[in-house]
């Protein structure tokens, strides 16, 4: 099968497809003397109608019999045999020579066969060979199966071939036929690898170049295997010779790149889909089945597999549902982290089960649970273990496995209940499955319906199909040698510990991975909506990763920002705190430094970027994403302040893993001009200067002051010790013993330290937070002033908010704050001790002096004129995808 999944990966194919006219066969030796006529001789021999040139490469052989041998037959059959020499470079270099010889001085070859000297061909092979390449014109080389000869084995390496599985093992012995495509494309053997799996090597480089070979099951090939000899060497140095091809061949070793060609090559899910009487093969839903099959199809492939051979496909993991369960997960943008944290959590339980629950609108979550002897399994989706397939198709009894189906579940099982809008719950139907309830227990026939149901009958069909006698016999001679076949989903596991790969596959887009300890109102969450709406406004793909929090805030505005929604799921995972060690007085917490990362690094390895908003710990993985080729981008915003007014947090935390960041992004000039003082490259910095987090609704003006009424002033955030509640209770007591003509108004949620409470007189002032954007938009409309009396801030987006509606900012000094408000000119800034008494004199000027009041408005009004986030993102938008 041709792969086309990375850009120009296409190799030299022609317009047209000749038929092989001539084949060169290629014989290195080198110490080899006494069985090299064995090798000419069967060369030699060779039946078919296209012509034979053989080239006999002398590597510098000391023995003077090679000398002798090659010179005999090469004046014996002078118009077959081209002898060259050359000085000792290993079997790469030989091996080449002859490449070389053949694409200068033989046009007219339209193959080569690499032949060792110590090997052997049947007088039919090559023919067979060239029948299979006219055949399968896609196809590039032509390799056999292993039948050993000395120390007799014969293996099989049949089966369609596989990059991905390749990547793993040499499927391809160098003894292959090969068009001349593949050389003239550059593709030869690699010089420095003289210790052996030089030809697993070459194949992985033509695999890159997107060539593709397939095998032929009776080759005629015939392999010298001895006690002793270069592969035995090579078995020993194994370890170190793989680690020279995965540095070599990096790109390939890349989770992202090995999920692809899963996709392709062998999609690990076999998706059953109870209501239809179909089989979904895929790994990625996103770009559909692979293959559709009916349930009879299926139920003859899954024996097919079980026969003993390595040549079929079988998807590893089964899972049991109905149609409407998947579109209401892939409407949530929830079906790829559904299906991932299943796979996860058969690693817990043999059986996995996902459950669908009404939740509130607009929020998500999830809990999981196990079920076994203490409730009923009760969900929409369940998927196997891997390993239990098999024990449970072959059973001759359904009594094991109608315990999943029991009252009382008496099966190892679990259930994640996902918490979703109510309007895209499906409501639960029918199936084809549950016409043959009648193989399930009593129990179960009158109980709700639940995917168990399903998954026993679906058990039962197996368990009674006509193929299982199949798998009681032997039928291939041959031993299975392609071992990973059954472990395909392995593979994109191995560079992260052996944790599920993220199903998710490329598609040409650029994707970005937006990480969150939680989603509520907050002001990191709104720059992190804004900042996707900005990048997918311009083409990107944002997708929302929550951290830590087991339910999310999630409205219109975030669901149409995202395209999918994937929780981490990690109980040894926390965001803050957990560590011993300091960095500059901020704590590294010990799973950033020393957990298990691999789950967070298949769950993000796939991405082209993720850009970190206030994640804590998730910085730990960053080093290992970036050696995946994903960029990384850290979000910044303020310093928070210890007990003791230390500057600490996300930003020192960043400092601290510098290394492993490709982009800093502070949404400050201030914040940019502090991370160059402390030691960022000016050029990973890319502020990304804060703007109002949402668009003013059309007709929503800003209501002017009616003469002779109270000044409207208005705070909008949390009530909390940062943002300075006690300077805004102490503000209101001195404008109230003033006697100030003001009316307040306080939106917000109390988040007190320590358990205090608000002044009674104050709360009762206290309206709830507004989340919904035109309300915020009309509240601003309805005041004159905006108090923010904060000890530490980044930029508030608050106060960009009131200045865009024409609000006056009255605010304190503190972070970037004094880049957009300027004392005196578009707002006021307070600074210095008494900060209430400060405020109080302020607001007395505006209440007194219209005219300051509407010049200050006026000018603020202005000066965030075009300040949107499109502007805002720009220089991050071209240092993530460069020419947008």
């Amino acid at each position: 099968m041709r792969d086309d999944l990375a850009e120009g990966e296409r190799a030299l194919t022609g317009a047209m497809h000749l038929p092989v006219r001539a084949v060169a066969v290629i014989i290195p030796v080198f110490r080899h003397s006494v069985l090299l006529p064995e090798a000419i001789e069967s060369a030699l021999a060779q039946e078919g109608d296209f012509a034979l040139h053989v080239v006999i490469v002398n590597d510098g052989c000391p023995h003077q019999e090679t000398e002798a041998v090659c010179r005999a037959y090469a004046e014996a059959w002078p118009e077959r045999i081209r002898y060259l020499r050359k000085p000792n470079g290993g079997l790469s270099d030989a091996r080449n020579h002859g490449i070389r010889h053949v694409l200068a001085e033989a046009p007219e070859v339209d193959a080569i066969y690499m032949m060792d000297a110590d090997n052997r061909l049947r007088p039919g092979a090559l023919a067979r060979a060239v029948a299979e390449l006219d055949d399968h014109p896609e196809a590039d080389w032509i390799y056999p199966n292993i039948d050993m000869f000395g120390l007799t084995f014969a293996g099989d390496y049949g089966g369609d071939y596989s990059l991905l599985l390749h990547s793993q093992m040499n499927l391809c012995e160098a003894g292959s036929l090969i068009r001349r495509r593949v050389f003239a494309a550059g593709i030869l053997f690699d010089v420095s690898f003289r210790h052996g799996f030089e030809d697993w090597e070459f194949f992985l480089q033509a695999g890159g170049a997107g060539f593709r070979g397939r095998n032929l099951e009776n080759f005629g090939f015939l392999y010298r295997k001895r006690g002793e000899s270069m592969l035995a060497e090579s078995e020993r140095d194994a370890a170190v010779i793989r680690g020279e091809i995965e540095r070599k061949h990096r790109a390939l070793y890349r989770p992202r790149r090995l999920v692809d060609l899963e996709q392709v090559e062998a999609p690990r899910y076999a998706v059953v889909l109870s209501d239809r009487d179909e089989v979904l093969v895929m790994l990625d839903p996103a770009q559909g089945p692979v293959e559709r099959l009916t349930l009879a199809e299926f139920e003859a492939l899954w024996w097919r597999g079980q026969t003993g051979s390595s040549r079929y496909h079988v998807p590893p993991f089964l899972v049991v549902t109905r149609s409407a369960v998947l579109a209401a997960l892939t409407a949530a943008g929830m079906v790829h982290f559904a299906l991932w944290l299943l796979e996860r959590r058969t690693a817990d339980h043999l059986f996995a089960g996902l459950a669908l629950e009404r939740g509130k609108a607009d929020r998500l979550g999830w809990s999981e649970e196990a079920v076994q002897g203490r409730m009923r399994f009760q969900a929409e989706m369940v998927m196997l273990r891997p390993a239990l397939l098999g024990e449970l198709f072959r059973d001759r009894s359904d009594d094991w496995v109608s315990g999943l189906a029991a009252a009382v579940c008496s099966v190892p099982a679990g259930v994640v209940r996902l918490r979703l809008p109510p309007s895209l719950v499906p409501p639960v139907t029918g199936g084809f499955l549950t016409r043959l309830r009648q193989f399930l227990p009593e129990a179960a026939r009158v109980a709700p319906w639940s995917v168990a149901q399903d998954m026993v009958a679906l058990a039962r069909r197996m368990q009674g199909s006509v193929y299982r006698a199949a798998a009681d016999k032997v039928w291939e001679w041959r031993n299975p040698d392609v071992v990973w076949r059954t472990r395909s989903h392995e593979v994109a596991r191995v560079p992260t510990g052996g944790k599920a790969a993220f199903p998710r596959a490329g598609d040409g887009r650029f994707h970005v991975g937006f990480l969150l300890p939680l989603v509520e109102f907050g002001g990191v969450e709104r720059v992190a909506l804004n900042v996707a709406a900005a990048l997918k406004a311009a083409g990107l793909v944002p997708h929302l990763f929550v951290l830590e929090a087991r339910e999310i805030q999630l409205g219109p505005e975030w669901r149409d920002a995202f395209e999918s929604v994937t929780f981490f799921c990690d109980p040894a995972f926390a965001t803050w705190g957990g560590g011993q060690t300091l960095y500059d007085g901020t704590v590294l917490s010990d799973w950033a430094r020393w957990g298990d990362h691999g789950d967070a690094l298949a769950m993000l390895a796939w991405l082209d970027a993720v850009l970190n908003f206030h994640g804590g710990a998730i910085s730990g993985v960053m080093g290992k994403l970036r050696r995946f080729g994903v960029k990384t981008g850290l979000s910044l915003h303020l310093n928070d302040l210890s007990p003791f007014s230390r500057p600490v947090g996300n930003v020192y935390l960043g400092l601290a893993y510098e290394h492993a960041y490709d982009l800093f992004l502070p949404c400050s000039e201030q914040l940019a001009g502090w991370c160059h003082a402390m030691g960022v490259p000016e050029e990973k910095i890319v502020p990304v200067l804060n703007a109002p987090s949402f668009a003013l609704p059309e007709g929503v003006l800003r209501k002017p002051r009616p003469e002779g009424a109270p000044l409207r002033v208005i705070y909008l955030g949390r009530l909390d010790g940062q943002k300075g509640v006690d300077r805004l209770v102490a503000t209101l007591r001195h404008a109230r013993m003033a006697g100030l003509p003001l009316r307040w108004r306080l939106i917000g949620k109390a988040v007190l330290d320590g358990g205090g409470a608000l002044p009674e007189d104050i709360a009762a002032m206290v309206e709830p937070p507004i989340q919904n954007p035109g309300a915020l938009a009309e509240a601003l409309a309805e005041a004159d002033v905006f108090f923010l009396p904060s000890y530490f801030e980044g930029l508030p987006l608050t106060v960009l908010e009131a200045m865009r509606s024409g609000v006056v900012p009255v605010a304190t000094d503190v972070g970037a704050v004094a880049e957009v408000l300027r004392d005196g000119e578009n707002g006021v800034l307070l600074g210095g001790e008494d900060i209430p008494g400060q405020a109080v004199e302020a607001l007395r000027r505006l209440a007194e002096d219209p005219a300051l009041l509407a010049r200050l408005s006026a000018q603020a009004q202005a000066d965030m004129a075009g300040r949107d986030w499109n502007w805002a993102v720009a220089a991050l938008l071209a240092r993530l995808r460069p020419g947008t």
